[in-house]
């Protein structure tokens, strides 16, 4: 079903046009990708979309057809600033959905004014059951719950704290808990993993995929683009570019290289597909389940301590041909740290690692485990309370922060590069023509003269970029340098840490990034720190197994407190276990063998079609068939945990 289309849209500021003759058509159940360099019309198109810009007068004229069931949510980067910050998380949700708002506000006023006894209390009563009444038809408490639900699951409890007293992290998972509970057809979700560290980004996307939402997404987050897409969008010469497929295949398409990538890589990684070599063997191996479960989880746990203890194998260092000769940058031993030295909580406890010259080190964890404390540690602008820090003679650190530095609105990109002059100092000790730095980082040439007021918020974040990598040092730091970054510019970043001959180390929960840039992973957990003498794809395998593992330490927790509230109740009455009737047991027999047919089927039929030479109605085809094996594979599941019950 189409929800909407439009044709002939033209639309323009001033003498910068951003679209020409565009056109573009969305159906249910599309997972769109929007891609485009910054300033080129994103955000244009979401406005246009919502109604908030009318498109320029043209001929033909612009159309805009938009089905009945056409409505739409938009997800924000950050919380709109209108919005008092002492505004709870409760009260939050209201503001999203303006209607419901002034009736659940003059509801509370009109509550107020009952709790202190004031006049007209019968006419108060009357218009208090209306209001009730209209929130109840327009489904508000059910919607709230949703809401409310969400933020819980990812780990906001307390939905009484105001704005002002919550972190980047949790105002994000505000907005994702209100995106993903709304009921309109359409989302837009505008950069919504920036902030998140990666096990938040990895719920976010499993409840993106499962929540049938269709959704435009703008990210500059590719690992996110090509599992949660089908559909791309592309903003480019004034025109939305329209492919069928993920982000992958566009990908793939674009570089002439049709491989047998299929967009399900990563479609086993929560905790039960780890025991899908004894699901696979069929109801004969029922009897050996517990055995077995047990067997994969000592196994899981013996694993990770051998990624551990492969990954502190000695590095095999490469020197950089630097002017620098001594190899260890920056050598840690013990380091505590804590923000309150009489307390006992501590950020760090006893770490330590070193920074060799050449190494791209990526730093991650979850939000609130110190990176940017041990960063700023690193580049000397704390002291640690316990433990040393030894620095190369002369060291020069270069950090650049989440945020950006404010730049001069009324200079241009020629008076902020060149410093008045015709040429750029460059890290390596050359110098380049500014009008050919400002291009490299994709901006036209015409525009070096303009004010920078005249940019738009990411063409100034690309500026900035540039006048960042124009510093020299020995070390580059970076705190989530791909936030508000394009997909192109990021290209251009990775390039640049590629070639750079010092050291780089970086926060990043942009998975993508990591891999392509870093060569060392520090992972900072609990206190302490892991060094793994690898990039992202040795830690990533590390990753995974942790979360494995800690959602099978959670599953005992939880079935261990289970066992303890039961044994609480009654002791001394003993009950008679129930046990199923062979005809039941028979029946559940019965559907596992039927599950597992299905599931082999459905295997056959996958391999049957990734053997074809891929195309877009191939990939499309392969999506639907993965999403039905998992969902068998859930059932199934669900089938051996009943029979292990029912026979125990």
């Amino acid at each position: 079903m189409i929800l909407c289309s439009f044709r002939h849209l033209h639309l323009s500021f001033g003498s910068k046009v951003l679209f020409n003759d565009a056109e573009l058509l969305i159906k249910k159940g599309d997972r769109i990708g929007l891609l485009g360099l910054n300033g080129k019309g994103k955000s244009s198109l979401f406005k246009v979309l919502e109604g908030e810009l009318s498109a320029d007068q043209s001929q033909p004229p612009f159309t805009f057809d938009k089905s009945q069931d056409f409505s739409f949510f938009h997800v924000p980067q950050e919380i709109p600033a209108h919005i008092p910050k002492e505004t709870t998380l409760h009260d939050l949700f209201w503001y999203f959905y303006p209607k419901l708002r002034d009736r659940f506000f003059e509801l509370q006023s009109i509550n107020q004014q009952l709790e202190e006894n004031g006049a007209n209390k019968e006419g108060l009563l009357k218009r208090q059951e209306k209001i009730l009444s209209r929130l109840e038809q327009d489904n508000a408490w059910s919607l709230h719950q949703g809401y409310s639900s969400y933020c819980k699951s990812l780990g906001i409890e307390d939905l009484q704290q105001s704005l002002d007293e919550l972190s980047g992290g949790q105002k994000k998972k505000a907005l994702l808990s209100l995106g993903l509970s709304h009921p309109y057809a359409l989302t837009f979700w505008d950069e919504p993993t920036n902030h998140l560290d990666i096990e938040t980004i990895r719920f976010f996307e499993e409840e993106l995929l499962s929540s049938g939402q269709t959704y435009i997404l703008t990210t500059h987050d590719r690992y996110l683009l090509g599992k949660t897409t089908n559909r791309i969008f592309q903003i480019s010469q004034k025109e939305i570019n329209s492919f069928d497929g993920s982000y992958t295949d566009f990908l793939e398409l674009q570089a002439q290289q049709e491989q047998e990538r299929i967009k399900l890589l990563n479609r086993l990684k929560n905790s039960f597909r780890r025991e899908d070599a004894w699901m696979k063997q069929g109801i004969k191996a029922r009897g050996t389940r517990s055995k077995k479960r047990v067997e994969n989880f000592e196994k899981l746990k013996k694993d990770i301590r051998g990624v551990k203890e492969n990954a502190r194998k000695e590095l095999s260092l490469l020197v950089s041909n630097t002017q620098r000769k001594s190899k260890i940058l920056v050598d840690a031993k013990d380091l505590a740290f804590s923000y309150h030295p009489q307390s006992e909580a501590s950020l760090f406890n006893e770490i330590s690692f070193d920074v060799y010259r050449g190494n791209k080190i990526g730093l991650i964890g979850r939000n609130g485990t110190g990176k940017t404390t041990l960063l700023k540690l690193i580049e000397g602008s704390l002291s640690p309370q316990q433990g040393q820090i030894k620095r190369a003679p002369d060291l020069k650190v270069c950090l650049f922060s989440q945020m950006r530095d404010e730049l001069p609105l009324e200079k241009s990109p020629y008076e902020i590069l060149g410093d008045g002059t015709d040429q750029v100092s460059l890290p390596n000790g050359g110098t380049q023509h500014v009008m050919s730095y400002f291009k490299s980082f994709l901006f036209d040439g015409g525009e070096i003269h303009r004010p920078l007021s005249t940019f738009s918020g990411g063409e100034r974040n690309r500026l900035q970029l540039a006048l960042n990598l124009k510093r020299p040092a020995d070390i580059w730091i970076f705190d989530e340098p791909t936030n508000d970054l394009d997909l192109e510019t990021q290209i251009i970043l990775e390039k640049t840490l590629e070639e750079f001959k010092g050291s780089v180390i970086l926060i990043s929960h942009d998975r993508a990034f990591l891999k392509n840039v870093t060569n060392r992973l520090f992972v900072l957990e609990e206190g302490n720190i892991e060094v793994f003498e690898g990039g992202y794809e040795q830690v990533e395998t590390y990753l995974e197994a942790k979360a494995l593992e800690e959602e099978m330490r959670e599953q005992e927790r939880s079935e261990n407190t289970n066992i303890d509230k039961s044994s609480g109740h009654k002791p001394e009455i003993k009950t008679e276990k129930k046990t199923a009737t062979p005809q039941k047991l028979q029946q559940l027999e019965k559907e596992i063998e039927e599950t597992e047919t299905i599931i082999e089927k459905l295997d056959s039929l996958i391999h049957e079609l990734g053997a074809l030479q891929s195309s877009q109605e191939t990939v499309e085809k392969l999506g639907q068939l993965a999403l039905k094996k998992e969902q068998k594979e859930e059932l199934l599941l669900e089938l051996y945990e009943r029979l292990e019950s029912d026979n125990t």
